[in-house]
C-alpha cells in the first residue's frame, strides 16, 4: 500500500532508516521552514513554490536529489558519498552529515530563489 503522507513512509520503513531519514528531513527543515512536506513520486519532497528536494529510502542508503546544477556545484566537497547527476547517497549506517546538507540545501534555495532553476 502506497503512503498517504510523508509521515507514512517514513513510518513504512525499518528503524535505521527511519532515524537517517527524520535527520535528513530536521537538516533540511532547519534551511526551509517555510516548506511543505509532500509526497512526489511516492517519495517525500520538500515544496515550496516548486519541488526543492525529494528524498528516499533504500536498502543501504538514503538518496538525496536536489537538481544536478547543485550536485556539480558541490561534487568537490561530497566526499566519499556516492553521487550521480541528480542524486546524492548517504549509507544508512552512518550519521547524516549536518552541515553538507546544509550547504545543499541553502545552494539549492538560493539558485531556485535568485536563479530560477526548478527541480526539473
Amino acid at each position: 500500500m502506497k503512503p498517504a503522507s510523508v509521515e507514512d513512509y517514513i513510518a513504512s520503513k525499518p528503524p535505521n532508516a527511519q532515524q537517517r531519514l527524520r535527520e535528513l528531513q530536521s537538516y533540511l527543515r532547519a534551511t526551509v521552514a517555510e516548506a511543505q512536506d509532500l509526497l512526489k513520486w511516492g517519495k517525500p519532497a520538500l515544496v515550496d513554490d516548486g519541488i526543492l528536494f525529494v528524498y528516499a529510502a533504500a536498502k543501504n542508503h538514503i538518496s538525496l536529489h536536489p537538481t544536478p546544477s547543485v550536485v556539480a556545484q558541490l561534487q568537490n566537497q561530497l566526499g566519499s558519498h556516492e553521487y550521480s547527476e541528480n542524486t546524492i547517497k548517504f549509507p544508512i549506517n552512518e550519521p547524516i552529515p549536518s552541515t553538507l546538507v546544509t550547504t545543499i540545501a541553502e545552494l539549492r534555495v538560493f539558485e531556485k530563489n535568485s536563479l530560477g532553476i526548478k527541480w526539473r
